[in-house]
This record gives structure tokens, C-alpha cells and sequence, in this order.
């Protein structure tokens, strides 16, 4: 009984040492995440381009919106010319029709067509005369009445045309938004292929690395092959300094890192806040030389990543997958990336880079800290690290 008993005591403190995050993950399935990330890549790329294909489409049909623009513009100033040219036509013809006729005028008291008309010398003449004055007379109302005619239709026209110029106008707009539209959808799919690529590069490296320290598709990373040491006492990654900007929400976001700088910072060189292999370096897409080092603590039995953000340079003795001390530096402060000055930027999360599905990439590493700190679970590196507060200057890791 008392063996049973030591047994079961053993299994149990072998099981409680055993990390609280650990997911066990084999080269294989590095492996697959690669496969997973090249056909994420080929899908995108073939969005990339049906948008192109839109947005040629767009061009091409903002171009011809353009031309039938241009046209009616041309259209509008004919019928403009036209309105004019009728108008002085009609003038032209009342006032000839005052000068023979005195057309709808007195003259001492008696009509200008009976003037006319009874001027005559003889009955032929005046029938004659009697004639012209009719056939003139309805000549020049069918002229003014064609012309008047004429204008208004040329007036309706224009109210037509100007009615579709504003809605060619309003089409035109709205492909030109579409075409923004598309831009920023292009944007974000080039960007999420640059990301997509990272990842490849970032997975095939650790398959790369992982099959030169001996490990087999069926060995779990960590265990069977690639182990390394704790990460021992947790410090601050510059030897000198102040906190410049906390972690916390501010202009509508969370700022999940803890900034800090110093009087020298380009000549600063970053160490890890603790020992523990490397798990990225890159730059990030505004630019940002970024370094990710996960730490195991065995003394509280748990995983941790950091990440130190806007580095001018990388130490030239840093790789993927290199156990690193906190004594080598990984890097100089800087000001690379999205960056108001020079600083380092120091995130810090209870998960392993890469490895643990909620911190599989940068991505799902951001929306993890998120969670914890929205619930008050986790501030990052202040957990860790005994750092003065915003403005107090430290003089020793």
C-alpha cells in the first residue's frame, strides 16, 4: 500500500513540474505550418490579383465616364450657342417685320397695315398688297413660332443633359471611391502577403534549425530534442534608463509595451530581460527591427515571450533559435518602424512564441495579451520586472 501510495506522490509532483502552458509539438507539425502558410500565400496571391483585374476594370470604366462627360460639356455649350444664335434670329426677325409693317404700333392713329394696304392705286394693287402683308405676316410667326419652338427644346435638352452629367458626375465618384476602395483592399492583401511570407520564412527557418540539432518529424520540440536552460532572474533589458510611456490604452488602443530611453540611446546596447532562445527576428512591416525570445521559468513553472521593438541594429552574434543569456546583447536602442524618437519597446506575454496556439504568430501574440490585460490578468513586463516608475531613472539592470 505504501508503495502504491509513493507512486501515485511521484506521478503527481512529476505532473505538477511539467509547464502549465506546455503543448507538445513535434517537427512535423513545423513542419505542416509551413505547408499551411504557402497555401495561405498562393490564395492571397490570386486575390491580389482578381483585384488588380478590378481595378482595371474601374479605370477603364472611369475613363469612359470622363469621355461621355466631356462629351455632354461639348453637347451643353452647342445647345448654349444655338439658344443664342435663335434668340438673335428672333430679334432679327421682329425688327424687321417693325420696320415694314410697324408691326402692332399706331401711326397717327391708324394700322400700319391699312397704311400699306390702302396706299394702293388700284384695286389689283391693293389685293396685292393686301397679300403680302398676310403671307409676310404668317411667314414671320411660323419663323418665330419654329424658333421659340426650337429654344425650348434646346432648353429641355439642356436640362436633360445637365441631369445626366450630374448623375456621370455621381458615377464617376462613386468609381472613384470603389477605386479606394480596392486600393486599400490591395493594400492590405500586399501586406498580408508580406506577413504570409515572414511566416514561411520564420517556420522554414525553425524546421531548418531544428533538423540540424538532429530532431526528427516525430520528436516534440523541447522534449525529445532542442531543450535548454531556465531563464533565471528576470532584469531590465538596458542598463540605464527611465520608462518614457507605459502599458495601457491611449489614443483609442492598447499600448501593450513598456517604453523606455535614455541620454545615449543610438550607443545603447538591449540585452533579454532574462536567458531563453530566440525565437524571431525581423522587421515588421512599418520598418521596426523586432527581436522575440521565449524564457522558461522553472522556478514558477511557466513560459514567457518578450519582444523588444524599434532596434536601430541587430548584434551580428544573434540567430534563430540561439539560447541566449542575459548578458549578451541582442541589439542598439533605435528608432526604426513607427517610432517618435529613440526607444525600446518591450512587450512581454505568458505564452511561447510560435509554439503555444494562442502566440502561434504575432498576431494571435497581440490579441493574447490583449485578452489578459482587458481581464486583468497580466500587465506585461511590470510583472516581471521591478521598474521605477514613468520619469524615475534606474542605473543597474
Amino acid at each position: 500500500m505504501r508503495k502504491w501510495i509513493s507512486v501515485a506522490i511521484i506521478a503527481i509532483l512529476v505532473v505538477t513540474m511539467l509547464p502549465y502552458n506546455a503543448k507538445a509539438i513535434t517537427l512535423g507539425e513545423y513542419e505542416a505550418v509551413v505547408q499551411k502558410y504557402v497555401d495561405e500565400l498562393k490564395a492571397n496571391q490570386e486575390a491580389v490579383n482578381k483585384t488588380d483585374e478590378e481595378i482595371r476594370q474601374t479605370n477603364a470604366e472611369i475613363a469612359n465616364i470622363s469621355t461621355e462627360i466631356q462629351n455632354i460639356s461639348n453637347e451643353i455649350e452647342k445647345l448654349n450657342n444655338e439658344i443664342v444664335e435663335y434668340n438673335e434670329e428672333i430679334k432679327e426677325k421682329s425688327l424687321q417685320t417693325k420696320e415694314i409693317f410697324e408691326y402692332f404700333q399706331m401711326a397717327n392713329g391708324e394700322n400700319a397695315y391699312l397704311e400699306y394696304a390702302f396706299g394702293a392705286e388700284s384695286i389689283t394693287d391693293l389685293i396685292y398688297r393686301m397679300a403680302v402683308v398676310e403671307q409676310m405676316t404668317e411667314y414671320n410667326n411660323k419663323v418665330t413660332d419654329e424658333l421659340e419652338r426650337m429654344i425650348e427644346a434646346n432648353k429641355q435638352r439642356e436640362k436633360e443633359i445637365e441631369q445626366k452629367k450630374v448623375e456621370l458626375n455621381a458615377k464617376s465618384k462613386e468609381m472613384q471611391e470603389k477605386l479606394v476602395t480596392l486600393g486599400h483592399k490591395k493594400t492590405d492583401l500586399t501586406l498580408g502577403a508580406t506577413t504570409i511570407q515572414q511566416q514561411i520564412d520564420t517556420y522554414q527557418k525553425r524546421v531548418d534549425t531544428y533538423r540540424k540539432l538532429g530532431c526528427k518529424s516525430s520528436d516534440v520540440i523541447g522534449v525529445d530534442c532542442a531543450t535548454y536552460g531556465d531563464a533565471g532572474i528576470f532584469r531590465k533589458p538596458i542598463p540605464y534608463g527611465y520608462v518614457t510611456s507605459e502599458i495601457g490604452y491611449r489614443w483609442g488602443s492598447l499600448h501593450r509595451g513598456l517604453d523606455m530611453s535614455n541620454g545615449d540611446p543610438y550607443n545603447t546596447r538591449v540585452y533579454p530581460i532574462a536567458n531563453g532562445k530566440i525565437k524571431d527576428i525581423f522587421v515588421d512591416l512599418n520598418g521596426a527591427k523586432i527581436v522575440v525570445i521565449e524564457h522558461y521559468d522553472a522556478v514558477n513553472n511557466k513560459y514567457y515571450s518578450s519582444v523588444y521593438g524599434h532596434l536601430n541594429s541587430f548584434s551580428p552574434n544573434i540567430y534563430y533559435d540561439k539560447f541566449v543569456t542575459s548578458d549578451e546583447y541582442i541589439g542598439y536602442m533605435g528608432n526604426s518602424g513607427y517610432s517618435f524618437g529613440a526607444h525600446l519597446h518591450l512587450e512581454v506575454a505568458p505564452c511561447r512564441y510560435g509554439t503555444d496556439a494562442v502566440c502561434i504568430d504575432f498576431g494571435a501574440f497581440i490579441n493574447y495579451f490583449n485578452s489578459l490585460y482587458n481581464q486583468g490578468k497580466f500587465r506585461g513586463a511590470r510583472d516581471l520586472i521591478n521598474f521605477p516608475a514613468v520619469g524615475v531613472p534606474w542605473y543597474s539592470r
